[in-house]
């Protein structure tokens, strides 16, 4: 499994870089506004290498098979080798694209994920999973390929916005439901100052959801055991969501908080979820400050939900709860039941 390093200012311990490149060549994958903020601290961690800087597009548009080719063919033109190494620096857009990049080329390389987003650090960013989206849903092409190492280094979460911590936090909050009661209890308390950027209460979430993350993975790396599945509360539909209002209008953590909220009464109704705990997890999930899709088609909603990577002859898959911290994965709800919990939203 990866070594993980977190903590404040941790990029700037050199540590996590050595042996990473005996050839002596690394490709620092990143996009304009992460490696404006944060490649000079980056490659001044990495002496004595030569480095090499590819810039992916912003967003989503890095996860194409466009964005993989271009990147690949600067990788051949820099002269990487199997001796080089390539250190994904940015969101969960970079490090996914850039992670499927370096387990593609010449068979695989070393790499590095550095994710410089909550969202990244809590989850993209960890756990080995690489991959780009088509044109029929997100993360249908990709690999298992685990880095070499994760640095997440808290000091990157300094200059986020609010939408972008509430998007992280949707994956902390997922964790907390499915695992940790009390790491939601911890979110809900100090919501106010993790919105806000507070370091001790963030460095906290980072580090228990990041301990939890790699819990799981290391049960199950590659998807083989269904151990990993519960990673997905609220994702089946919150990605069938993203794709439907189009890649990039619905930020991933907002989508999948429109997806655990229909969870929770989809986990009343099919796995016995006591109403009085999906009411308080309600209850905070409803006030967080999340876009609204207008015009939205349910069957359009339905057929993305339905290709899911964890559905199984065409049928959807559900991650519910029984009770907070205990997940379930329940098959055969019918799309009359889906809408039922879509409607009531």
């Amino acid at each position: 499994m990866s070594r993980v390093f977190a903590g404040l200012g941790i990029v700037s311990d050199a540590g996590w870089a050595k042996n990473l490149a005996p050839g002596g060549r690394v490709m620092l994958v990143s996009e304009p506004t992460a490696y404006r903020l944060f490649g000079r601290k980056v490659r001044a961690a990495l002496k004595k290498v030569d480095v090499c800087v590819f810039l992916l597009p912003s967003g989503e548009k890095a996860k194409s098979w466009a964005s993989v080719e271009k990147l690949l063919g600067a990788m051949l033109k820099s002269g990487l080798g199997r001796d080089s190494a390539l250190i994904a620096l940015g969101g969960g857009a970079v490090t996914d694209a850039a992670g499927f990049a370096a387990s593609i080329y010449l068979r695989g390389i070393p790499w590095v994920s550095m994710p410089t987003t909550l969202l990244g650090q809590l989850d993209s960013g960890l756990g080995g999973k690489t991959g780009i989206n088509l044109p029929e849903g997100k993360n249908l092409a990709g690999t298992f390929y685990q880095p070499a190492a994760v640095i997440c280094d808290t000091d990157f979460l300094k200059t986020l916005p609010v939408r972008e911590r509430v998007s992280g936090l949707a994956e902390a909050i997922k964790c907390g439901l499915t695992f940790d009661p009390a790491l939601f209890g911890f979110i809900r308390t100090n919501w106010d100052a993790l919105l806000a950027g507070n370091p001790a209460p963030t460095a906290h979430v980072v580090k228990v959801g990041a301990a939890w993350k790699m819990k799981i993975v290391a049960k199950d790396e590659r998807e083989t055991k269904g151990v990993r599945d519960f990673l997905n509360f609220g994702h089946t539909l919150g990605h069938a969501l993203e794709k439907v209002a189009g890649f990039g209008v619905i930020r991933h953590g907002e989508a999948v908080i429109w997806g655990m909220r229909a969870a929770l009464r989809l986990s009343v109704a099919h796995a016995g979820l006591p109403m009085a705990q999906a009411e308080e997890a309600e209850d905070f999930l409803a006030g967080i400050p999340v876009p609204e899709i207008k015009n939205l088609k349910f069957s359009a909603l339905l057929s993305a939900a339905s290709k899911d990577k964890k559905a199984r002859r065409g049928r959807s898959r559900f991650v519910l709860l029984r009770a907070m911290g205990k997940p379930v994965i329940v098959s055969g709800i019918g799309p009359e039941a889906v809408l039922r919990a879509l409607r009531s939203l």
